[in-house]
C-alpha cells in the first residue's frame, strides 16, 4: 500500500503539469486581457482615446511580462528558473520587457534600457548651440507653444540644416512624446523633409507613408528607430539575477496583477474559510445520506420510499443560487420570525464586533453565520449520495451471498450492516473523488451570495480580473485536490473490500 501511495504521489507531479499547461492554453485562447480589463477598470470605464489606452495598455503588458511569447510566460510560471527580468542572470529578457534602468555595455560606458538612447550631436556642432536645437525641437513637440513660435522653431532648425538632425530624430522618441500623435508627426516630418531638401537629399515623407493610421504609425517609428535602443541594434539584456528561482515547482504562485499581493499567501488565507465549510457540508452530506438511502433501500417500494424519492428529487433539481436567497428570506434576519429559532445573519461569518467577544461567545457568532452558507452547500449534495447510496444497496441486496447469509438464519440487521453495506459503499467512495475539489472550488455562488471571502469568491474575482496567477492558482488547486480525493477513494476501497489490493 505504501508503494502504491509513493507511485501515485509522484506521478501527480506530471499531472499538475499537465493541468497548468491545459488551463494555461485556455486562458490564452480565451477572449479578453488583463490589460484591457485594469486599464477600464482604473479609466472608470472611460479608457480615453485610442491611441492613448493603446500606448498604455503596451505598456502594462510589458510592465507585467504578458507581451512575451507564450510558451516563455508558460516556463516562467513552472519554474525553477525566474525569466522575468530580476529573473536568473543565465537568461536574457528582451528590452521592451525592461523596466528604465541602467546597464553598463560591453565596450564600457552606460546606457539606459527602456528608453530611445540619446544621438550624440556631431562633434564641430557647438556646444552652446547644442541646447538651442533640442529647445527648439522640444518647442514642436509641445502642444501649449503657439502657433508662432513653432514656426520660429522649425525655421531655425531648417536652418541649422545637418546640424539640427540629432535633435530633430531625437524628438521622434521622446519619452514625453506620444509617438501615435499625428499631428505632432507632421510637424517634425516638414521640418526633417526640409532639412533633407536643403541638403540636396530629397523628400522624405515620413508621415505621408504612414496615411493616417495611428496604431502603424507608431510601429512604423519604433522599427525605423529601434536602433537607438542598444548598442549596435541588439535587442536582449542580461536578467539581473536578483530573484533567480520561482515558479509552481517551487510553489511560487506569483503576485496579483493588479494589487501586487502574493497569490499564495491570499490563497492561504482564503482557503481558511472555504475548507473548513467545505469539510462541514461534506460531513453533513454524508451523515444524512448514507442512512437515508440504507433506511430508503430497506423500505422499498413503500410509501415513505416513494416520498423520500420525491423530496430528494426535488431538492436536488432546486438550483443553489434560488435555495440560497430562499433561505435568506426565510431565515435571515429580515426574514419572518420564527418561534424559538434565532434570526440568522446573512453576510460573511462573523459580526463586525466580533473580534470584542469572548472565545464561546465568538464561536456562537461563526456557527449562527455558516447556517445557512452549509445547509446552501450541502443539500444537493446529500440528495445525490443518498440516491446512489440506495441503488448500490438494491444492487447488492439482490446477490446470490446475500440471500445465503439469510438462509444461514442471519438477522437483518447483521445482513444489512455487515455484508451488504460494506460492498454498497463503492459508489459512494468514488463519488467522494469529487465531492470535496467541487465544494472547495465550487463555492462560488454560495460565497457570492453570502459575501464570504473564500477561494471561490476569489476565483471569479480573478475571473473577472482577467487575473493570469490568480485563475492558474485557483483551477490547479482544484485538480490537485481531485487527485488527492481519487487517491483517498483508492485507498478506502482497500479498507471497505478486501478483495481490492493496491500491492
Amino acid at each position: 500500500m505504501l508503494v502504491f501511495i509513493l507511485r501515485r504521489l509522484l506521478l501527480m507531479i506530471p499531472t499538475t503539469l499537465g493541468v497548468a499547461a491545459v488551463v494555461f492554453t485556455i486562458f490564452q485562447a480565451a477572449p479578453g486581457d488583463a490589460a484591457t480589463v485594469m486599464l477600464g477598470a482604473s479609466g472608470g470605464g472611460e479608457m480615453g482615446g485610442k491611441s492613448d489606452f493603446e500606448s498604455r495598455k503596451r505598456a502594462f503588458e510589458i510592465e507585467h511580462g504578458l507581451d512575451r511569447n507564450p510558451v516563455i510566460q508558460y516556463l516562467d510560471y513552472i519554474g525553477p528558473f525566474n525569466l522575468s527580468r530580476d529573473g536568473h542572470s543565465w537568461f536574457d529578457s528582451p528590452y521592451s520587457e525592461r523596466e528604465v534602468e541602467r546597464v553598463e555595455l560591453d565596450g564600457g560606458g552606460e546606457a539606459v534600457y527602456g528608453k530611445p538612447l540619446r544621438i550624440p550631436f556631431p562633434p564641430d556642432v557647438p556646444e552652446e548651440v547644442r541646447p538651442v536645437l533640442e529647445g527648439h525641437a522640444l518647442t514642436l513637440t509641445q502642444d501649449d507653444a503657439t502657433e508662432s513660435e513653432r514656426s520660429a522653431a522649425a525655421e531655425a532648425l531648417v536652418e541649422a540644416g545637418a546640424d539640427a538632425w540629432p535633435a530633430v530624430l531625437s524628438a521622434f522618441q521622446r519619452q514625453e512624446v506620444r509617438l501615435d500623435d499625428l499631428e505632432t508627426l507632421r510637424r517634425l516630418d516638414d521640418v526633417a523633409s526640409r532639412i533633407v531638401a536643403r541638403t540636396g537629399g530629397g523628400d522624405v515623407g515620413f508621415a505621408s507613408l504612414l496615411d493616417g493610421d495611428e496604431p502603424r504609425a507608431n510601429d512604423v517609428l519604433r522599427s525605423w528607430f529601434g536602433w537607438y535602443y542598444t548598442e549596435g541594434g541588439g535587442d536582449r539584456v542580461q536578467n539581473s539575477g536578483e530573484n533567480p528561482w520561482g515558479g509552481l515547482v517551487l510553489f511560487d504562485l506569483g503576485n496579483e496583477i493588479q494589487s501586487g499581493l502574493d497569490v499564495k499567501e491570499e490563497l492561504w488565507r482564503r482557503l481558511q474559510v472555504t475548507v473548513p465549510l467545505s469539510i462541514i457540508a461534506v460531513l453533513i452530506s454524508y451523515l444524512i445520506a448514507l442512512p437515508l438511502g440504507i433506511f430508503s433501500a430497506r423500505k422499498q417500494g413503500t410509501l415513505i420510499d416513494s416520498l423520500i424519492t420525491v423530496v430528494l428529487f426535488v431538492l436536488y433539481s432546486i438550483p443553489t443560487f434560488w435555495a440560497g436567497l430562499m433561505l435568506i428570506l426565510a431565515f435571515g434576519v429580515t426574514g419572518p420570525d420564527w418561534y424559538l429559532w434565532p434570526e440568522l445573519p446573512v453576510l460573511g461569518l462573523h459580526d463586525a464586533d466580533a473580534d470584542t467577544l469572548g472565545p464561546l461567545a465568538y464561536a456562537w457568532d461563526y456557527v449562527l453565520h455558516i447556517i445557512l452558507p452549509v445547509a446552501t452547500l450541502s443539500y444537493g449534495g446529500f440528495a445525490y449520495i443518498s440516491r446512489l447510496m440506495r441503488s448500490g444497496m438494491l444492487d447488492v441486496i439482490r446477490q446470490d451471498y446475500i440471500r445465503t447469509a439469510r438462509a444461514k438464519g442471519l438477522s437483518e440487521k447483521v445482513v444489512i450492516y455487515k455484508h451488504t453495506l460494506r460492498n454498497s459503499l463503492i459508489p459512494v467512495i468514488t463519488l467522494f473523488a469529487s465531492v470535496l475539489p467541487i465544494l472547495i472550488g465550487g463555492a462560488v455562488i454560495v460565497e457570492m451570495i453570502f459575501n464570504i471571502q473564500g477561494m471561490g469568491k476569489y476565483a471569479y474575482d480573478g475571473l473577472l480580473r482577467r487575473d493570469f496567477n490568480i485563475i492558474m492558482a485557483t483551477t490547479i488547486f482544484v485538480g490537485v485536490m481531485t487527485q488527492f480525493g481519487i487517491l483517498i477513494s483508492d485507498v478506502v476501497y482497500s479498507l471497505v473490500d478486501p478483495r481490492i489490493r493496491h500491492d
